[in-house]
């Protein structure tokens, strides 16, 4: 039974301090008058129930922690893989605008847990390769690289760290709610202005085209009735059960394995010996863009200023 698995079983647990907040959280980030309709909170308890659960699930799933330092660079293949130089680790974890606020409003914190998220591509490339004794050059080769390094969620313990990814992930997940009603809103947009349009045009028609323009403003109507029906508060219920009993669709990590050498070149799988087998974690859905994600610890942490980056910047193009 998971975390929130006591709220539900019993009658007297329906009102579980838990789960209610979530609901709130959840019915005002898609529509605030739902607290006003009929069936609030009870339509919403299942759907919001089973979302808590699998970003609770999800959260816990993200691999990691892993201390992302020099140090780590230098001995794990894997954060190895993530950075482009041992200066870049230092540079991508203390210009993060999330860790910054973190330091700014708990000062002196030296160790921090958090999601790290990356883009992954691969571009081709010629290089030189081994084969045999033989030095083969001008070999067509497929790099693997991450930019747009990104922490997230930053925290004092690990624990912690993982109940605000967790909570993130069910705030992507209310997201696909609110897209669904979104585009129904749009849908209902459209076809009033298509509506405004026909009427227009039947304003002007002669008596040869005003039958068919007619007909095709009937239909409108029927189409345009059943867009503003959809949108009646009562109809909400089913939105958050389409996504949120089946979050899995919307939301999920994939697994990707990628045996790569130390200078981030795709390697054959039986290319004995040049390669090394990293896993790593997709999280699929959480924007529009995918993400490659690990849950790390920083430490011995420096809040620099705005004047201090730059100073160091420009010391560093002086040289």
């Amino acid at each position: 039974m998971g975390m929130f698995g006591n709220l539900f079983g019993h009658e007297d647990k329906r009102g579980a301090p838990e789960l209610l907040p979530a609901i709130e959280r959840a019915v005002a980030a898609v529509e605030p008058m739902l607290r006003q309709a009929s069936g609030y909170p009870d339509n919403y308890r299942k759907p919001v129930f089973a979302a808590l659960e699998y970003a609770h699930h999800l959260a816990g799933s993200v691999p990691g922690p892993v201390a992302v330092d020099r140090e780590s660079y230098a001995k794990d293949a894997f954060v190895h893989a993530l950075f482009p130089d041992a200066d870049f680790v230092t540079e991508a974890i203390c210009s993060s605008l999330a860790l910054q606020d973190y330091l700014r409003d708990f000062p002196g914190s030296d160790e921090v847990y958090a999601l790290m998220g990356m883009r992954r591509f691969e571009k081709s490339v010629v290089g030189m390769e081994l084969s045999g004794e033989v030095v083969q050059h001008d070999v067509a080769q497929k790099a693997v690289f991450f930019t747009s390094h990104t922490i997230d969620n930053p925290a004092p313990s690990e624990q912690r760290a993982r109940e605000l990814v967790a909570m993130s992930f069910f705030d992507s997940l209310v997201g696909k709610v609110k897209q669904r009603v979104d585009q129904r809103k749009q849908g209902k947009q459209s076809q009033l202005l298509e509506k405004d349009m026909l009427m227009a045009r039947l304003r002007t028609a002669n008596a040869l085209e005003r039958p068919a323009l007619e007909a095709e403003l009937a239909g409108m109507m029927e189409r345009l009735q059943a867009a503003v029906g959809s949108l009646d508060l009562r109809n909400y219920a089913a939105d958050f059960e389409a996504v949120l009993l089946h979050p899995e669709e919307y939301l999920r990590l994939d697994q990707t394995p990628i045996m790569m050498d130390s200078m981030g070149i795709r390697r054959a799988e039986d290319a004995a010996g040049s390669g090394k087998a990293i896993m790593f974690n997709d999280l699929i859905g959480y924007d529009r863009r995918d993400w490659t994600v690990t849950m790390v610890r920083c430490s011995h942490l420096q809040n620099e200023s705005f004047a201090e980056k730059l100073d160091k910047a420009y010391r560093r193009l002086a040289i």
